[in-house]
This record gives C-alpha cells, sequence and structure tokens, in this order.
C-alpha cells in the first residue's frame, strides 16, 4: 500500500481524526466512541508522553494508533511503558493491508528490540480479538512465518472486569465505621503518602502526582473529584470520580431491527427493574468512570463503603451509571455483587516483536479504566 502514508498526528490532522472515531462500530447496539473536540485531550490523559499516529492517503485519515509512554508500577517500580491504544481503521480498508502495514510500521520505527507494549482488548473488539487469534493460531504452525511478517506476539497478562453499575434502584446503605468524604487541597500531601505506600503493591498501577492535578494527563480533574475512606484520622482508602464526557463520548447510533422493535417494552421493564434502558439514538451516554482505586491491604470493606458513598451522592442524578475496571481476581470485585449491573470482559496483553522475557499471567494488577 505504498499510497498510504503513516505519520505522528499533526493539529491540522484533529478534525480527521474525530471523524474517523465517530464512525460507529457494528452490534445489535451500534455506538460511537467519539473524542471531540481535541483528540489530543484525550490521548494526553492516556498518556504522560503522546504518541499518536495517523494513517493518512491523499491527506484522508483512514486509521489511527496511539503507543505513547505513561508511568506505572512495573514489579514494584515506577517504569516508563508504552500503552497500545486507539487503533481505529476506516471501515473501506478493515480488509486491506493496512493492518499489516501498522504493525510494521511499529516494529521498524517505534518499539525497541528489548521493548514490550501492554494494551487492553475488550470482547467485543472483533477486528482485534480475531486478528490475536489469527496469530496465535499462526504461531502455533510457523513461528518463523511470524517472524518474517513482522505480526507482534501477544501474551496474556490478566483478564479484566470492567462493570457498568446502574444508578437508579435504591439501596439501604449500613453504616459505615469510617469517615468518608470528599478530599480538600489540604489533604494532598496525606494522599500521597497514602499512595506511596500501598499503590507499588499492585502491577501496572499508574504512577501518580497528587500536586499537579492541572496538567494535561488529570484534564478536568480536580481535588475534590477524589473521595478519601478515614479511620482514625488516618487516609485507609482513595477513590476518585472522572465525568469525561468533555473530551469522550459514548454515542448510540443505531439498534437492530429487533431489538429496535423491542425497545419501548424494554424500556418499560427497565422502569421497575431499575436497571438499563436503551436511549434514544444520537444521545451520549451519561456516566463517570472510578479510577485511583486504592485501599489499605486491598481491604474490599473500605472500597465497598466508598463506592457506597459515591453511589449515594450520584443517586437518580444526571448520570444513569458509573464504570468500574478491576482485574477479575482482585477480591475488590466482590463488592459489586449486590449492584445492579452489566460486565463487559477484557484481556490485558503485553506486545512484543522480539522481547525475549516470558510475561506470564500478572497477579493483582490494576489498569486504570479512566485511561483506557
Amino acid at each position: 500500500m505504498p499510497d498510504i502514508l503513516i505519520e505522528k498526528a499533526l493539529p491540522s490532522d484533529n478534525k480527521g481524526v474525530c471523524e474517523l472515531c465517530k464512525i460507529p462500530m457494528d452490534g445489535n447496539i451500534s455506538m460511537s466512541l467519539g473524542i471531540d473536540p481535541d483528540c489530543f485531550i484525550n490521548a494526553g490523559i492516556q498518556n504522560q508522553e503522546i504518541e499518536l499516529f495517523v494513517c493518512r492517503q491523499n491527506k484522508r485519515v483512514i486509521g489511527i494508533f496511539s503507543v505513547g509512554k505513561r508511568t506505572v508500577f512495573y514489579n514494584s517500580k515506577p517504569k516508563l511503558i508504552r500503552y497500545f491504544s486507539d487503533l481505529r481503521i476506516h471501515p473501506d480498508f478493515q480488509k486491506s493491508l493496512l493492518l499489516m502495514k501498522i504493525t510494521r510500521f511499529i516494529k521498524t520505527n517505534i518499539i525497541d528490540k528489548d521493548e514490550f507494549i501492554y494494551s487492553i482488548v475488550f470482547s467485543e473488539n472483533k477486528l482485534m480479538t480475531d486478528m490475536i487469534a489469527k496469530i496465535d493460531q499462526a504461531s502455533m504452525n510457523n513461528k518463523s512465518l511470524i517472524k518474517r511478517a513482522s505480526l507482534p506476539r501477544y501474551s496474556l497478562c490478566g483478564s479484566y472486569y470492567s462493570y457498568m453499575v446502574s444508578l437508579k434502584s435504591r439501596r439501604k446503605i449500613k453504616k459505615s465505621n469510617l469517615v468518608i468524604k470528599k478530599a480538600k487541597k489540604n489533604n494532598i500531601k496525606a494522599i500521597q503518602l497514602f499512595f506511596n505506600r500501598e499503590a507499588h503493591k499492585k502491577q501496572w498501577y499508574p504512577s501518580y502526582d497528587f500536586s499537579v492535578l492541572q496538567d494535561n494527563y488529570y484534564h478536568g480533574l480536580n481535588i475534590s473529584d477524589f473521595y478519601l475512606a478515614f479511620k482514625d484520622g488516618k487516609i485507609v482508602g482513595i477513590t476518585g470520580v472522572w465525568d469525561q464526557r468533555g473530551f469522550k463520548q459514548t454515542i448510540i447510533n443505531s439498534y437492530t431491527r429487533s431489538l429496535k422493535l423491542v425497545r419501548p417494552f424494554i424500556n418499560i421493564l427497565v422502569k421497575i427493574t431499575k436497571g438499563f434502558n436503551l436511549p434514544e439514538t444520537g444521545k451520549i451516554l451519561n456516566y463517570f468512570t472510578l479510577h485511583t482505586i486504592l485501599t489499605k491491604d486491598n481491604n474490599p470493606e473500605i472500597f465497598k463503603d466508598i463506592v457506597e458513598k459515591i453511589y449515594k451522592d450520584n443517586y437518580q442524578s444526571e448520570f444513569s451509571y458509573f464504570l468500574c475496571g478491576l482485574d477479575k481476581n482482585d477480591s475488590l470485585c466482590n463488592i459489586f455483587n449486590g449492584f445492579t449491573k452489566r460486565v463487559v470482559h477484557g484481556n490485558i496483553y503485553s506486545v512484543s516483536f522480539d522481547y525475549l522475557k516470558d510475561i506470564s499471567i500478572t497477579p493483582n494488577y490494576y489498569f486504570e479504566a479512566a485511561r483506557i
């Protein structure tokens, strides 16, 4: 495909990138994941070092991907690691060799021989799940062919649960023995000390500096967006809330014919069950994301009390639900057993070409849902 150029995205590419992201994904419910008004804001909250690339044909943006860097705790130490995300290919080119061209470009121009990238792939992402399955099958049959074709190696690091939790059900909340309240500026030093003690215990946990919330990496966040749990005057837990609709939008585009017919009846039933309705097409979904989830010794009861407070503050509000992403095997997942929810499954991978060390399933990891 010699007429297609792959280059770093420029400000002049913003409109083309945003339009590409608006193209809906197929499914019973067709949705698009918009990043209006500025693709670089979204790239900046994903990574501290932005490396957003575009694929152009005759100045038209037909593909994008991001391989920026962010500092996470890897084997308990802060490490600057690449994150592979936002792979979008225009439908007209999804059956072409463009994906192969992208992987060759990454191998030749971006990733070092002794480097790996990490990424998350959700079960609904058919383009990526199909590609990984084909690579696995081909690798079993002919490993030398994989190397010659410049195909990456996808090593499974863990399974991921993304919880969509409805905010429409009334809940009976047990009295907590903790004091839970929103953070203030005078809490920043204590928050950082608590974070430094606990965060490194989980693989992939982002390395945060709460004194620089004004930086692009924390776009739209204020210190009051963090909930703190106190016991005997000391912080024992923290969880943030992040309304990202200003730079990232999930939009319902269409329903299949059968779903469109039953939609009115489903929405009537939802009024009784307090679950998830099927919004009108063209609507932006109203939700926020939990982030910076951390409790002393990974205590689920502390996390549950914080979530109950967040739920109470947002019950029957403009938000229909909130998102929370966790390691499938994390004990914190158990706190959602009593909530009305949906769960989307994903996998965390390390992606490499020549990296020889084996990166197997990683126990006790944390992947920041707000930065996917």
